[in-house]
């Protein structure tokens, strides 16, 4: 019988032994299990934050401020992301179609014109671009049509009627271009780009004085015009000394 009892013994001790083992391993597993938990909603909370962060970068600023900084393939991709998650966004089509124009994309980026102007009639800025694109593979007639859109959307735009009397001018109308130009001028005359092309335009209809007469008022506005633009017409017809 003793050793009956000491059998009976040993097997209780192991009995304990294992059960104490297995509630150790089991304490173990169940802190590891928490200390997952803690991590993974620890985690989740770095995530939030990051999501957050994430939403209130306004993608349409950044494609913005990657163009002002001449990073047209960053504003590109980040558009092209923006874009295809919300591809009702016009005005993100029109800002994805100008970053591919300066990448000299242009085909490409007459897609994004055309799309934002669907999605948006109202969209002047794809209009204005869409026809700087055209212009820009000299299809100048097309690009006036959208000129004149951008007119009808926004009567005052004084970059529309500028960039109508560059394509005026390029197809010969001189007359058409200078009225156009003043018209731009008379919206708002600080308006380089209106200065420089009118003057442009006016030498073509060797109307040297007139061209003279716009460089004064840009001085006097203390707009600095291009060098050149100034010493072709100084070699043409040197500047009259009343108008120094």
């Amino acid at each position: 019988m003793p050793g009956k009892i000491k059998a009976l013994w040993s097997f209780c001790m192991i009995i304990v032994v294992v059960g104490f083992l297995y509630l150790a391993f089991k304490g173990e597993m169940e802190e590891a299990q928490e200390l997952s938990e803690v991590a993974f909603q620890e985690a989740s909370k770095d995530r939030k934050k990051i999501d957050a962060k994430t939403i209130q970068i306004d993608p349409l600023k950044l494609v913005k401020e990657l163009n002002a900084m001449g990073k047209y393939q960053e504003a590109v991709e980040i558009a092209q992301k923006a874009g295809e998650r919300n591809p009702d966004h016009a005005l993100m089509q029109t800002w994805w179609g100008i970053s591919l124009v300066k990448l000299g994309k242009r085909a490409e980026a007459i897609r994004h014109f055309t799309l934002a102007a669907k999605k948006d009639p109202t969209d002047e800025k794809a209009h204005l671009y869409w026809g700087l694109t055209l212009a820009m593979d000299k299809k100048f007639k097309d690009a006036i049509g959208h000129y004149q859109t951008v007119l009808e959307i926004n009567p005052e735009h004084s970059n529309a009627y500028a960039y109508l009397g560059a394509s005026l001018g390029a197809m010969g109308k001189l007359e058409e271009a200078v009225s156009k130009l003043e018209e731009s001028l008379v919206l708002n005359k600080f308006n380089k780009q209106a200065y420089e092309i009118i003057i442009e335009v006016l030498s073509k209809q060797q109307k040297y004085e007139h061209a003279w007469g716009m460089i004064r008022k840009a001085r006097a506005n203390n707009i600095s015009l291009q060098e050149g633009l100034i010493d072709r017409l100084s070699k043409t017809f040197p500047e009259p000394a009343g108008l120094k």
